[in-house]
């Protein structure tokens, strides 16, 4: 095959999402920690489930929309770190192909260095032995190597050999994997997608498999009706996808600010994003012929969805739970209704119900599901921002592997200024929303007491290894409890006190700590609880001691010392 088209790049990407299915449990499996909390596999597979939904509308003839639709829809679905980085690399492809109905070998191995290079970008300090370094090699190597390369065949079993060969190099480049006795998992995941897009190529199709991962919907029976005495209190949910047009002016000096000014006379709730010579609008208004009159001006519309709020709505429905199930979140069509617009709101992700109805005590404005192994996904954070409705969003991600995922949101959102803060776990988010002044001061101002608060705090969990492992230099056996600090296992034993008092002792600046406070996890026993409480008052005598039921999942403990 000489030149790739639409069609063939969709059943490509198709094919990787169908290859990694069948594998993704084994990614998972891949794991630095012996925790039960690899997802690695699982949210490049959501990512991956993103694009080959928004795929369906594109213009198969146009291998650019493909690509385009493809990158929009894994940008959006993107979770975790190796799923944010996925996104990146099809990001930057689609980049490289854009306009074009169909691409050479050349073209499209341009097209993958760039990827390698936009994913590069995606992360503030790069790390090798990663998938950065697996689809960098890979990549590499092709496009060393293009004057022997004439088919798609070749490139791709090419590009397949040397991913291979990288991803088993990986613990030699990172000495934590070579300790634990694996493999990255992120460039397992990219490597089990680009070994189904080359058994596309080779005329093999992938058996399709049922994917257990992170649902986007659930499915919400309305009960009320709407009838000739009703009355259109809510309005339409209108969105569209347009397709920029030069015979109604050049689509590249289409401003996407001027939509959002112009449907902000007419309705609320605005999401808007603009990709090459597509623009994509979300709106609520009672004057749906308006913003079709306005849009008609510079394009014609891919697809268009309008639905009346008002049979919609439900006060059970909108009424906007604690926190929503593990995998779930409300429909994208049956949203609740925007908060009245402020000047600054909160977005925190909680591991449960109970951590969530903490957050919102605290002041926190929108809640989302999330941690580990049920990370949320970028579209997640894009529909709490909407939610709150406020000039400046600070979000807590409240894991190492949620920030990106909110970095990558925060720069497709366009109504609010939006202010990540680097939390890693919920102890940071919930010791500085306890010093913010949200409704008193400043965005500044209270981004700077939180920063300075979250220094202040010393995190830990203990959890139980789920099988024998090597890490930080301590042969941890299956069953063990160990305890994890600064992103490290510090400690680890048979019993879980043994191990939270080893782990205590290696607090920093322990004598400048006056509280701790103890997140019990829907692990913990009672008989753990009052053994806890009573080895930190043994331990910690002079620090007063706070105990909230946490209901999380996975740590029994998660401890705070500030």
């Amino acid at each position: 095959m000489k030149t790739l088209d639409g069609r063939t790049y969709e059943a490509m990407i198709v094919n990787g999402f169908k290859d990694l299915k069948t594998h993704y449990e084994t990614v998972n499996e891949l794991n630095v920690f012996p925790v039960p909390d690899g997802d690695t596999g699982t949210n490049i597979c959501a990512t991956l489930e993103g694009g080959v939904k928004a795929m369906k509308r594109a213009n198969k003839a146009v291998l650019g929309d493909v690509v385009a639709k493809c990158s929009e829809g894994m940008l959006l679905g993107a979770r975790g770190n190796s799923g944010v980085i996925t996104s990146q690399f099809f990001a930057g492809i689609a980049y490289a192909l854009q306009g074009l109905t169909k691409a050479t070998v050349r073209q499209f191995a341009s097209a993958l260095k760039n990827g390698t290079a936009v994913a590069y970008k995606a992360v503030p300090t790069p790390v090798e032995g990663t998938i950065l370094t697996v689809a960098r090699e890979g990549t590499d190597y092709v496009i060393d190597h293009i004057n022997e390369i004439k088919d798609f065949e070749t490139l791709f079993k090419t590009l397949l050999e040397q991913m291979k060969i990288s991803l088993d190099r990986t613990p030699d480049l990172l000495p934590v994997l070579k300790e634990a006795g694996v493999i990255d998992s992120g460039g397992a995941g990219l490597l089990y997608t680009i070994e189904g897009m080359c058994k596309e190529i080779m005329g093999e199709e992938v058996t399709d498999t049922i994917f257990n991962g992170p649902s986007s919907n659930i499915d919400l029976n309305e009960p009320e009706a709407f009838n000739e005495d009703s009355k259109l209190d809510y309005g339409y949910c209108t969105e569209f996808i347009l397709q920029l047009l030069r015979s109604k002016g050049d689509p590249a000096k289409v401003n996407l600010q001027d939509f959002i000014d112009e449907f902000s006379k007419i309705g609320d709730s605005i999401v808007a994003i603009k990709q090459n010579s597509i623009i994509k609008i979300h709106v609520h208004t009672k004057e749906p012929w308006k913003v079709i009159q306005y849009a008609q001006q510079y394009g014609e519309f891919v697809t268009f969805k309008m639905e009346n709020m008002t049979i919609q709505h439900n006060e059970k429905l909108l009424k906007e739970m604690p926190i929503e199930g593990k995998g779930v979140k409300v429909s994208s069509d049956i949203k609740p209704e925007p908060l009245k617009h402020s000047k600054i709101q909160v977005i925190a992700v909680a591991p449960s119900p109970e951590i969530g109805k903490l957050f919102k005590d605290l002041g926190v404005a929108g809640i989302i599901t999330g941690g580990q192994t049920m990370n949320p996904s970028a579209q997640d954070f894009v529909d709490k921002l909407d939610y709150v409705n406020a000039d400046d969003v600070i979000i807590f991600p409240n894991n190492s592997n949620v920030i990106m995922t909110a970095e990558q949101a925060a720069g497709m959102y366009t109504k609010s200024k939006v202010h990540v803060m680097h939390s890693k776990s919920v102890v940071e988010a919930y010791s500085a929303m306890k010093m913010a002044d949200i409704a008193g001061a400043s965005v500044e101002e209270n981004i700077q007491i939180m920063e300075e608060q979250m220094k202040s705090v010393v995190s830990m969990q203990i959890s139980k290894s789920i099988r024998d492992s090597k890490n930080n230099g301590m042969t941890i056996r299956k069953n063990d409890f160990i305890g994890i600090m600064g992103g490290k296992i510090v400690s680890h034993d048979r019993t879980i006190m043994k191990a939270v008092q080893k782990m205590v002792k290696n607090v920093p600046n322990m004598d400048e700590k006056s509280i701790i406070t103890v997140f019990y996890g829907k692990n913990a026993t009672e008989k753990m609880k009052v053994d806890l409480k009573k080895l930190l008052e043994r331990l910690c005598p002079m620090m007063d001691i706070y105990e909230i039921d946490g209901g999380q999942p996975v740590y029994h403990f998660t401890i705070a010392f500030e």
